[in-house]
């Protein structure tokens, strides 16, 4: 109670409260009442000689010289708000505003969250602010404003420089650096790993999968990021609605060439933006079949000779009798001439019927069923031949055949039988395919086992089960489980990537 009487603590005589405990039980009419006296040399004579005429105790002086005072990252500001909170004080004494800090926004945090929040008033000499009076505290609210517009221009200067680095080509920065890159001195950098699950996301979209079994999905293969694990199937969502997987750059609704690398082809990307608008928009199964997965295997097949992805097609055809019928086949994208998809100017693959394929499948996964011996077997094998595909042996002839080039163009360089800009031109074609290449060959390179063999035979033994009474959903997740990839070779043999090989 200010009120009463005040007897004066020098800062040695009471230097603790738990001294002034020891004055108070032989005077009692002493009542605890420090200030705190934030200044240095003569500020701190005038403070005192304040607190001497206005009776009040002095607690502890809290003084960072040395520190600026544009940050509350200070020894002696910190010492003094630890005692605050520990009921040290009642009220804080400074000099001028800006002692405390150079900050309005800072300066405005401590006196509502921190001093008055506790109890303790806040006092400054030279301006006669004192929030224990009405005057004072309707200084808090001007202060307010000041802050307020403040935070406002920090806000547009950081809008303004937002915008300058998105139009440069240059992520936003700061925290939060979306799935699949690192932010690293300024940049987007691909990681790897990450990198690896967002194309998986967006093939198992284009394939027909849910949000939700592609979550399911990356749980079941262990996926993590910097973020966690994908818990949550709105995730799937967001990523494949990030143009930043595109080499884009989006900031305050406008987008910009970026400068990082994209991790999705434009073409996936476009064929995921429309089944997107499907899926989101809520049209029936019928409206969406061009994109729904309606077999089982659809998103697992590729072709062993050219190396695209093979699709499930329905038609309707008439025969030589002029008969309309329906056929449903598994086609390659490149025999089946599509623009984006394709990976070769021809295709030996061959159609297949989804119910030949299916069977073969289903049977060879039956034949796993609780076997840790088959399982093994396949492993051993899968170790001992390295099967590759044709494709890959194309690719491996190819880059052989680029090397030879490069190696011509640089001879005949050397002497002088070709200029300088004729060889940069030729070279970087060269390069820019040969890593084209390079990377479709690291794809078909055999994976590290990501399901150990108890794994495998838990989930085989389910087979049963899941093929006589599932749902196709179930079916496709099941399979998914086992199953990395198909290959279908033009001689009309199949061979099956299992993810415990």
């Amino acid at each position: 109670d200010r009120s009463q009487h005040r007897a004066r603590l020098s800062c040695t005589t009471a230097a603790t409260k738990s001294d002034y405990a020891e004055t108070v039980s032989l005077h009692p009419a002493l009542v605890w009442t420090p200030c705190i006296l934030l200044s240095v040399g003569v500020q701190k004579e005038k403070l005192s000689a304040y607190c001497l005429a206005r009776g009040w105790d002095v607690y502890f002086i809290y003084s960072d010289p040395g520190f600026s005072g544009s940050n509350m990252d200070r020894p002696a500001l910190q010492r003094m708000f630890t005692d605050i909170l520990a009921g040290h004080l009642d009220m804080v004494l400074v000099y001028k505003l800006d002692r405390l800090s150079r900050s309005q926004r800072d300066t405005l945090y401590m006196i509502e969250d921190v001093f008055l929040k506790s109890g303790v008033d806040f006092v400054s000499m030279t301006e006669n602010f004192d929030t224990s009076t009405p005057l004072g505290r309707a200084m808090i609210g001007i202060l307010s404003v000041f802050a307020q517009l403040e935070r406002e221009q920090i806000k547009e200067r950081m809008a303004m420089g937002n915008v300058a680095r998105a139009a440069s080509g240059l992520w936003r920065g700061g925290s939060g650096a979306p799935i699949g890159y690192d932010y690293i001195d300024g940049h987007l950098v691909v990681n790897e790993y990450e990198a690896l699950q967002i194309k998986t996301i967006f093939e198992l979209f284009l394939a027909g999968n849910t949000f939700h079994s592609i979550q399911t999905e990356l749980q079941q293969r262990g996926y993590t990021n910097k973020y966690g694990s994908w818990k949550n199937a709105s995730i799937i969502s967001k990523v494949l609605q990030n143009s930043t997987y595109i080499g884009k750059v989006r900031y305050a609704g406008k987008e910009y060439e970026g400068k990082h690398p994209a991790l999705v082809p434009i073409e996936t990307w476009d064929a995921v933006q429309i089944r997107l608008k499907e899926v989101l928009r809520g049209l029936s199964d019928h409206q969406k079949s061009p994109f729904k997965a309606t077999k089982l295997l659809t998103g697992l097949i590729w072709c062993g000779d050219c190396g695209a992805r093979y699709f499930f097609h329905s038609c309707v055809q008439k025969n030589k009798a002029g008969e309309k019928r329906h056929y449903d086949y598994y086609q390659c994208y490149t025999k089946a001439g599509h623009k984006t998809m394709r990976r070769a100017a021809r295709c030996r693959g061959k159609n297949w019927k989804p119910d030949e394929l299916d069977a073969l499948v289903i049977g060879e996964i039956k034949k796993l069923s609780f076997s840790r011996e088959i399982i093994e077997k396949i492993i051993t094998e899968k170790r001992g031949n390295h099967p590759v595909s044709n494709q890959a042996d194309t690719i491996s002839d190819r880059l052989e055949e680029l090397e030879k080039q490069l190696n011509k163009i640089m001879d005949l360089y050397t002497l002088g039988n070709i200029p300088l800009e004729s060889i940069s031109q030729k070279a970087d074609a060269i390069t820019k395919e040969q890593k084209a290449l390079q990377a479709e060959l690291e794809r078909l390179e055999p994976k590290k086992p990501t399901l150990s063999v108890d794994k495998a035979i838990e989930i085989s033994g389910n087979a049963e089960a899941i093929f006589s009474s599932g749902s196709l959903e179930e079916k496709r997740l099941f399979v998914n489980s086992l199953i990395d990839r198909i290959v279908l070779l033009p001689s009309g043999d199949i061979e099956i990537y299992w993810k415990f090989t």
